[in-house]
């Protein structure tokens, strides 16, 4: 039921509107045009669920009701009379059947009738089709009826054989055929219409590539693939409209084969409309300026629509013939996916908003490079690896939503496109959890999760590429993470491999594959961005630039401190600091290198005071990030974890084995304070769980054990059970439920805690 319109899934159809017919009491199809429902009947099929035409010969019946039968009442009373053998009365010529204590003038049906059951019709007297002297039915005369029979009960029901005038298959087989010629024309312009465009790709492929003669015979295909698609649209749409009949024609199944077929066949021309779209934009693709952004996004928001339709086509596919899933998959792989096509939206507004179309959108918004491996190579990530990037990418993305954020109150065409880059985010923010969702539900959370501090590594050889303008050449690619000054970003590159052996990630702008790209070394076990090569630069400039970094150190510190103070966005504090430490250690490296600092006591001192400026700079973006991960409002425990790892908490068991509840629903409860090692600051409480008062430790239940804030913990949970029922905002199951690993670490900073105070 969908705003008070009732809709059943039909085999071999799909989703259909029905309507109850108010005359016969049976279900019909319904067009949302139609004051009452004319479609064919529809029985639901107990076994399966679905519900299926009348595709047989079989007599379907159906009880009868008053309200159908109330306009072809009459005021005859035959309580007194006894029926004729066909269970009729008859009064000044004509004959009756008493149904529920009302009579109604009927007309035997010859061409509904078999020698076994007869057919009549209640016809209304003021009508011409009641006139006949015989009283025989003529469907030719004007005026409603309704076709009934008496059951073996002898009790009369609506009756419907499914064909016209109640015809047997074999009787209406030349009538079907000539109402099936439209159809045939029909499929022969479609065939037709798809020769010509066999002709037009072979004419647009002949010619150079990005000459202005081939962008015009794409422009000649992509119209002509519009206007065949609308013709396959408007076929399938017929066909199903008039299914009622042309199941009886095109019997034993070749009706669902012949659809299937036709159905495949619309989402491999949408798959090719596409690809003509892809090679029309190559134009638009290779000079970014902000007037070819708007048009690459108009351009992409059709393609978004012709997936939707897609999409609908290949969920009927599915839903008739399971067994379809892996070619469905195979053509779905053919074009780039929506996820795919919202990236690159999402790169156009970044650009846009930057106002620096030609240059690289990853410095405005870094977690582009994440949501690059998201939307395109995250399936060629170990599994294990993918929580932990997924994760990454999540809160990369987070971290940076204040710049955008911040611009939405301005009354300017730059808060448009921060608007349109926040609601793709909350597309991919929303796509991640429901994938981090999936990865926890099937997983074991006895079983250690991902660190914050793992590792990520990987090379794959990427498929070969699609026709998709943006698709990179079939080289070596690597899945790496960099860490810098306490954020992380996982990135995905080219590899590029040295003659002495040493490998060079180069990561490019995901939208202008052969752009300027940056470049990544392994330096001390971490990738870093490749240091530029030292150019010779005269004593005194070198040492005037290095004083002059020195000089801000400082004011670098009050301003992390006052954006702090302002709770700005952790991410965005330490991605400022970052900005200030990264030209003190290449500062500090040129003066290192100068011709004469080996015997240049002032270039040392410099040097050393460079580096010294930069820890302390990097030791204050630590500690932000420490403050970040203790904010006790924030559940999180890949947070907790690596706040325990690096010595920040203490654990303190406070509640031992509380018996909760009765019966089968009794548990045991263990509560542990989480707080902060260096004032005692209360931060969390852990709960666990357990079915047994005498259970081990580590033999929790994993649905119980879960990190809490102060907050809840002194609410309990069923007023946040009312809180999730409201709507209101919670956590993610998979950011506040223990794994194994992490119990233990509580549990052992607690066992830590009793030892000290005996």
């Amino acid at each position: 039921m969908h705003k008070g319109r009732q809709y059943v899934d039909v085999v071999d159809v799909g989703i259909v509107q029905i309507a109850k017919d108010a005359d016969t009491g049976q279900y019909r199809a319904h067009l949302a045009s139609e004051s009452k429902p004319s479609g064919p009947v529809l029985h639901r099929d107990g076994d399966s669920g679905f519900w299926r035409a009348n595709d047989n010969d079989e007599v379907i019946t159906a009880p009868l009701t008053d309200v159908g039968l109330q306009a072809f009442r009459t005021d005859l009373d035959f309580s007194t009379s006894e029926p004729d053998i066909d269970g009729l009365f008859r009064h000044d010529g004509k004959r009756y059947a008493l149904i529920h204590d009302h009579a109604y003038q009927v007309m035997l049906d010859k061409d509904g009738s078999t020698p076994v059951q007869k057919v009549w019709r209640i016809v209304n007297a003021k009508d011409p089709v009641a006139s006949d002297s015989d009283n025989i039915y003529h469907a030719s005369r004007s005026g409603e009826s309704r076709a009934v029979t008496r059951n073996a009960n002898d009790t009369w029901v609506s009756v419907s054989t499914g064909l016209p005038g109640g015809m047997r298959r074999h009787e209406a087989i030349p009538i079907l055929l000539q109402r099936y010629e439209p159809f045939v024309t029909r499929m022969n312009e479609i065939n037709q219409s798809a020769e010509r465009y066999n002709v037009l790709a072979a004419q647009a492929d002949a010619l150079p590539s990005g000459s202005a003669g081939r962008t015009a015979a794409l422009i000649a295909v992509e119209v002509h693939l519009l206007r065949h698609i609308k013709k396959q649209a408007d076929n399938l749409q017929s066909i199903l409209d008039h299914k009622s009949w042309l199941i009886h024609l095109k019997a034993n199944g070749i009706f669902a084969e012949e659809l299937h077929a036709l159905r495949l066949d619309h989402v491999e021309y949408l798959n090719r409309l596409m690809k003509v779209m892809n090679f029309r934009g190559e134009s638009l693709f290779t000079t970014l300026s902000a007037d070819n952004c708007i048009k690459v996004i108009s351009f992409m928001n059709k393609k978004l629509k012709l997936l939707e339709d897609r999409e609908v086509v290949m969920g009927l596919i599915l839903k008739a013939d399971r067994g379809a899933a892996p070619i469905l998959a195979e053509l779905r792989n053919e074009v780039a996916t929506a996820e795919r096509i919202n990236f690159n939206k999402l790169n156009l507004y970044v650009h846009l908003f930057a106002g620096t179309p030609d240059h690289s959108p990853n410095v405005t918004m870094r977690s582009l490079y994440s949501i690059d491996l998201i939307t395109g190579d995250l399936h060629n990530i170990p599994e294990g690896a993918q929580p932990l990037s997924l994760m990454l990418t999540l809160d990369q993305i987070r971290g940076e939503r204040g710049r955008f954020e911040a611009e939405l109150s301005a009354d300017s065409v730059k808060a448009e496109y921060a608007r349109e880059i926040l609601a793709l985010t909350d597309q991919f923010e929303t796509g991640i959890e429901t994938r981090l969702k999936e990865i926890f539900a099937s997983s074991n959370r006895n079983i250690e999760l991902p660190s914050l501090d793992q590792n990520i590594d990987f090379d794959f050889i990427p498929p070969k590429p699609s026709d998709n303008v943006s698709a990179r050449p079939p080289s070596m690619r690597k899945v790496f993470r960099t860490r810098r000054h306490g954020t992380s970003r996982v990135m995905v590159g080219d590899t590029e491999t040295a003659a002495d052996g040493s490998v060079i990630v180069k990561v490019s702008n995901p939208f202008q594959p052969n752009g300027l790209v940056e470049r990544y070394e392994k330096r001390q076990g971490e990738w870093l961005p490749v240091r530029p090569p030292i150019v010779s630069t005269p004593r005194p400039e070198l040492i005037a630039e290095a004083n002059r970094l020195l000089v801000d150190v400082e004011k670098h510190i009050a301003q992390a401190r006052s954006k702090e103070t302002a709770k700005d966005n952790p991410t965005e504090i330490i991605e400022e600091l970052e900005k200030a430490i990264d030209p003190l250690n290449e500062q500090s490296r040129r003066l290192q290198n100068h011709d004469t600092a080996a015997e240049d006591a002032e270039i040392q001192s410099l040097a050393e005071r460079l580096q010294t400026a930069a820890d302390t700079l990097t030791a204050h973006g630590q500690s932000v990030l420490v403050r970040m991960y203790k904010n006790k409002e924030v559940l999180d425990i890949m947070r907790l974890n690596w706040l325990i790892d690096h010595g920040e908490l203490k654990a303190l068991k406070t509640v031992d084995r509380k018996q909760l509840g009765k019966g089968k629903g009794k548990s045991f409860l263990d509560v542990y304070s989480i707080s902060n090692r260096a004032d005692d600051a209360p931060l969390w409480e852990a709960h666990f769980h357990y079915e047994k008062h005498n259970s081990e430790p580590m033999n929790f239940t994993i649905r119980g054990s879960h990190l809490k804030t102060l907050e809840q913990s002194k609410r309990g949970s069923e007023s946040q059970r009312r809180d999730e029922q409201a709507g209101l905002p919670h956590v993610a199951i998979w950011r506040q439920t223990f794994d194994g690993k992490t119990a233990k670490k509580i549990f052992a900073l607690a066992t830590e805690a009793a030892a000290a105070t005996r």
